[in-house]
C-alpha cells in the first residue's frame, strides 16, 4: 500500500484477499426481474398467478369473480367454507387444471384493509413468493396492492424490498441440500393493475426497492460468512469493492496508521488477535453545495468476539461470527446509497478486528488511552465494541461529519430490555434520534428510544481513569451508549444498538434464520429522505 502525506487516508493499490476469503461467497444472490404490468387476470400467462383478498371481505373484485367463474368458484367456495378468510399471511393454492391460463392461483391473504401499510406489503409479497417456489414456479404475478393514501412509487419499493428479501438463501457451504435448502426458482414477477398513471411510478419505486435489499443481502452474507473466511481483510475487500462500483473515495488504516492517531482503546481491544486490525472509510459525496453537511455513519465490526480475557461462555459463541453486523449494516448502506444517489454527503468509517484471549491480549484491569485523550480503566474485555467505537467516533469527527449514528451489537442488555422486536437507542438530541425512528418506521425496523439521563452516566466513572467501560449490572444498554456520548462533541449523535435484532433463529417473512440485515434499510431511508435545510 501507497502511503500518502496524510497517514490518515492510505489509498489501497492492490486487491486484500485473506486465505480462506471466497469471493463467489459473497455475491448477493441474482435478482429476480420485476415489472408492471396493464393486464387482466384472466389475460396474465404465468406459472402461479396470485390474487391478494382482505380479511373480512363479502364481495370479491369483479376481476377476481369472472377469474373464478373460470376456476368453477373454487375461490368463492373456499371462502363461504372458511377455508380462506384473507387473514393476514394465509395463502391457498388452487389448481387451475387449464381452466385458466395461469398454472395455479395461489390466495393470499392481507388482512383488514385499513392496516394496510408498507410492512404489510412487504410481508405479503415475501410469503406470495414462498407459495410460488413451492410449486417450482419460474414466474409469478401478483397485484400491486394499490389504496387510498399510499404512494404508487413507495408500493414498488415495498414489494421489491419483500420479494428480494424474501428470496434470500445463504447455502453457500451446503453440498447435500434438502427441501429447505433449495435456490429460488421464481425468476421473474409481474405486478399488475389496470391504472397506467401508476405504472411508471411504480416501475420506479422496483427499482429502488431492489437496490435497497439488495444492501440488505449483502449485510446478510457478510454476518453468515463463517469467522475463518469473514475476517477484517475480508471485509475489507468487499468495502472495497463497494466503493470502487459506486465511484466513492476508499481509504483503510492498519495498525501503525492507527497508533500514530493515538488509538489506543481500538488498538487494545485488537492486541489479542492474530488478525490485524483494520479501519476503512468510505465517502459518498452527493451534494457538493452543503459539502460541510456530512452524515457519518460508524460500524462495530468484531468479525469474531470471544469476550477477550473475560471469555464468554461456550453456548452461543458460535453466533459472535455476527459481532460484525453493525459493520455489515454500514457497508449494506453505503451500497444501497450508492445505488440510489441520494442527494446527500456520507462518511462511513467501519472499524475492524477480533476480540481474542492470548498473552498479548488486553485484560480486567488495563487503563486504556483512547484518540481524544480520555483514558478507560478496562473491567471487563468482553465490553470491548464500545472501546473500538470510541475512537472510530473520534475519527469521523476528525474527518467532518457533522451528525453522526453508530450501529452496533453492543449489549446482551439490550436484548433484555427489547428482545429481538426493536433496536435500542440513545441519542444526544431529540431532534436527530426522531429521524431515525421515522425512518426504521418506514423501513419495518422498530427502533426504540432509551433515556439518556445523566444519572446513568454516573455510573461509568472511574477511581483511577475518566472512564471505567461497563456501569454494571444496572441499565447496561444505556450506560453503555452513554460511554459513546463521551466520545462524541457538540453534534447530533445516535447509538443504535441491534444486538436483539441483527440476527434470528425464527425464519419470518421476508427473513430465513441468520443474519436480518437490520438496519440497511434504516440509515439509507435516513439519509435518502434527510433534508438539511430542515434540521
Amino acid at each position: 500500500m501507497k502511503k500518502e502525506k496524510d497517514y490518515g487516508m492510505i489509498q489501497v493499490t492492490r486487491k486484500l484477499s485473506g486465505n480462506n476469503y471466497r469471493q463467489k461467497n459473497l455475491e448477493v444472490c441474482k435478482l429476480m426481474q420485476m415489472q408492471w404490468v396493464k393486464e387482466s387476470l384472466e389475460g396474465i400467462t404465468t406459472d402461479v398467478l396470485v390474487i391478494g383478498i382482505y380479511e373480512e371481505a363479502n364481495v370479491l373484485d369483479t376481476d377476481v369473480q369472472r377469474l373464478d367463474v373460470k376456476l368453477s368458484g373454487q375461490i368463492a367456495e373456499m371462502m363461504t367454507e372458511g377455508i380462506f378468510k384473507g387473514k393476514e399471511g394465509q395463502t391457498e393454492t388452487i389448481f387451475s387444471q387449464g381452466q385458466v391460463t395461469a398454472k395455479r392461483v395461489v390466495l393470499l391473504g392481507l388482512g383488514k384493509e385499513e392496516k394496510l401499510n408498507g410492512e404489510v406489503i412487504r410481508k405479503a409479497a415475501a410469503q406470495a413468493l414462498k407459495a410460488a417456489e413451492k410449486t417450482k414456479a419460474v414466474t409469478m404475478a401478483m397485484p400491486v396492492l394499490m389504496k387510498e393514501g399510499l404512494n404508487a412509487r413507495e408500493v414498488g419499493t415495498y414489494l421489491a424490498e419483500g420479494l428480494t428479501m424474501g428470496s434470500y438463501r445463504f447455502l453457500a457451504y451446503k453440498k447435500k441440500k434438502d427441501d429447505n435448502d433449495q435456490e429460488p426458482t421464481v425468476q421473474k414477477v409481474l405486478l399488475y393493475g389496470q391504472d397506467e398513471q401508476v405504472g411508471e411510478q411504480i416501475d420506479k419505486g422496483l427499482e429502488e426497492g431492489a437496490c435497497l435489499a439488495q444492501g440488505v443481502l449483502t449485510a446478510r452474507n457478510l454476518v453468515n460468512e463463517p469467522p475463518n473466511v469473514m475476517d477484517p481483510e475480508a471485509m475489507v475487500c468487499k468495502a472495497e469493492e463497494i466503493a470502487r462500483e459506486a465511484g466513492m473515495s476508499f481509504e483503510v488504516l492498519g495498525r501503525e496508521e492507527m497508533k500514530d492517531l493515538n488509538m489506543g482503546c481500538f488498538l487494545g481491544v485488537a492486541a489479542g488477535s492474530a488478525k490485524p486490525p483494520k479501519l476503512v472509510v468510505m465517502k459518498y459525496e452527493g451534494n457538493p453545495d452543503a459539502k460541510d453537511e456530512i452524515i457519518g455513519l460508524v460500524g462495530k465490526g468484531l468479525t469474531f468476539d470471544s469476550g477477550g480475557i473475560s471469555l464468554k461462555p461456550g453456548a452461543g459463541m458460535d453466533e459472535m461470527k455476527g459481532d460484525m453486523a453493525g459493520a455489515a449494516a454500514v457497508l449494506g448502506a453505503m451500497e444501497a446509497l450508492g445505488k440510489l444517489k441520494p442527494v446527500a454527503n456520507v462518511l462511513a468509517v467501519v472499524g475492524l478486528c477480533e476480540n481474542m484471549p492470548s498473552g498479548t491480549a488486553y485484560r480486567p484491569g488495563d487503563i486504556l488511552t483512547s484518540m481524544n485523550g480520555k483514558t478507560v480503566e478496562i473491567l471487563n474485555t468482553d465490553a470491548e465494541g464500545r472501546l473500538v467505537l470510541a475512537d472510530c467516533l473520534c475519527y469521523a469527527q476528525q474527518l467532518g461529519a457533522s451528525r453522526l449514528v453508530n450501529v452496533a451489537t453492543l449489549t446482551g442488555a439490550c436484548v433484555i430490555a427489547l428482545g429481538n422486536h426493536a433496536s435500542g437507542l440513545v441519542s444526544n438530541d431529540e431532534q436527530w434520534q426522531q429521524s431515525v425512528v421515522d425512518a426504521g418506521k418506514k423501513a419495518g425496523e422498530a427502533c426504540w428510544p432509551l433515556p439518556a439521563y445523566d444519572e446513568y452516566a454516573e455510573q461509568l466513572k472511574s477511581d483511577v481513569a475518566d472512564l471505567q467501560n461497563i456501569g454494571g449490572k444496572e441499565a447496561g444498554a444505556i450506560t453503555a451508549g452513554l460511554f459513546l456520548k463521551a466520545f462524541v462533541d457538540d453534534r447530533p449523535w445516535v447509538h443504535m444498538d441491534i444486538a436483539g435484532t441483527s440476527y434470528t433463529k425464527k425464519p419470518k417473512a421476508y427473513q430465513v434464520k441468520g443474519g436480518t440485515g437490520v438496519a440497511v434499510r434504516t440509515l439509507a431511508y435516513l439519509v435518502n429522505d434527510w433534508k438539511h435545510e430542515g434540521v
